[in-house]
């Protein structure tokens, strides 16, 4: 099976990624990288499909299908498990990303694993239901979470946007899953599970073996970088406080949330998030010395990861207060912070702020699971692995007075406001 889907045409060499272009018929793509000091060998399928490829009709058709292709028992998956290793999931607003690892000499088990995804799984209705039941406990549990105050992850994107790609949440409506069935789950497979859709981005010890495994022929040629398509830009207006009263959380959970529409690594991008760590973080704090609460936060992107979305990303303040306080009044506090940053903002702190954040990139990269991930993901959304080698000296370039600029934009622009806690 591998070496059928992977007959390579060529590659190209860039600070250690090789970049294997797969021939035809499949043309996947396959990004390896030697990690001289592991151990194991790590391994991601990323899927060009997320929950913003869904339609009103379908929504957390992506997430169902993440769930029904990582859980089937093939007999790949009951050897990896045999070899004491792990292939879990994750479904993302554009990408749905499969991850596992493995000792090395049973790398060729994690890659047939990785593979057979690309194909048709086993799917009938009760596969259906018992998945559609599990993705239901994991909408039940992030809801009724008090981590973080119980914050509302999941209603997060209805409160910023109003297009339905950008608006519904990443676990998909539970209402909506129980009307799929196994022809609505097939047709969404076969429009989306190929391999001309996805990437396998490996990291190991000694490559070589598993290039032998794979049938991959080094030969040095340009492979050209596929065309970035950008994500649709919205116009925000002033809306209602989107609003869910918890009665058993102990204090209101508000976040004011602006949308981003810079492309990934613009330098729009870059100063914002490098403005987050200074509004919020060891170099800064400046929305800490000014806002008294219980904690306080800002970031881009969900979950705070800016580096693995397309535009726009969301950016997010987010505070945690007592209920009695009215979740509205933070909105003039924290334009305020954001204005006084417009105007005094030096390079030191600019400086600070992103040495701090390359040093959490360098930390994710010295992790080869991470790094597989990173390729993967850098892959289909920036269009090359190696733009992800990039930000670390992106971030050190990052511009005082680009970061000023977007104080300013956020402190003007129209914000959404979402809170979750006793009160409404």
């Amino acid at each position: 099976m591998l070496a059928a889907m992977l007959s390579v045409d060529s590659h190209t060499k860039s600070s250690g990624i090789y970049n294997f272009r797969a021939g035809s018929p499949f043309g996947l793509r396959v990004l390896v990288r030697a990690t001289p000091d592991s151990e194991v060998v790590s391994a991601t399928l990323a899927v060009r499909v997320g929950s913003r490829s869904e339609t009103s009709a379908w929504s957390g058709l992506a997430h169902l299908a993440e769930h029904v292709s990582c859980g089937q028992e093939t007999a790949a998956a009951q050897r990896l498990s045999a070899a004491g290793g792990s292939c879990n999931a994750v479904t993302q607003p554009d990408l749905t990303l499969y991850h596992g690892q493995v000792v090395a000499e049973e790398a060729p088990t994690l890659l047939d694993r990785l593979l057979e995804i690309l194909g048709e799984p086993a799917i009938d209705a009760r596969r259906i239901a018992t998945e559609v039941t599990i993705v239901g406990d994991e909408i039940s549990a992030a809801m009724d979470s008090t981590v973080m105050g119980g914050f509302p992850w999941l209603w997060l994107p209805a409160a910023l946007y109003d297009s339905q790609e950008l608006a519904h949440n990443g676990y998909g409506d539970l209402e909506s899953l129980r009307r799929v069935d196994e022809a609505a789950l097939t047709a969404f497979f076969s429009r989306h599970y190929r391999a001309d859709n996805a990437v396998l981005a490996i990291c190991a010890a000694d490559p070589a073996p598993l290039m032998a495994v794979l049938g991959v022929a080094e030969r040095e040629a340009a492979v050209p970088v596929q065309d970035h398509t950008p994500g649709p830009t919205p116009v925000l207006t002033p809306a209602a406080p989107y609003a869910l009263i918890a009665p058993r959380q102990p204090h209101q959970a508000t976040a004011i949330a602006w949308s981003l529409p810079d492309q990934p690594m613009s330098w729009g991008h870059i100063a914002a998030t490098v403005l987050a760590d200074i509004l919020v973080g060891d170099h800064g704090g400046a929305l800490e010395e000014q806002i008294e609460a219980l904690e306080v936060s800002a970031y881009g992107g969900p979950f705070g990861d800016p580096w693995g979305i397309a535009a726009p990303l969301p950016f997010v303040v987010e505070i945690h207060h007592s209920a009695d306080l009215d979740p509205e009044s933070w909105v003039p506090s924290v334009r305020e912070v954001l204005r006084s940053l417009a105007h005094d903002t030096d390079a030191d702190a600019v400086a600070a702020a992103a040495r701090t954040l390359a040093v959490r990139f360098f930390a994710a990269w010295d992790d080869p699971a991470e790094q597989s991930k990173i390729m993967a993901t850098a892959e289909l959304v920036y269009g090359d692995a190696n733009h992800a080698l990039q930000i670390p000296g992106l971030l050190a370039a990052a511009d005082p007075a680009e970061v000023r600029a977007a104080a300013a934009a956020l402190a003007a622009a129209p914000a959404r406001l979402l809170t979750r806690g006793p009160r409404s």
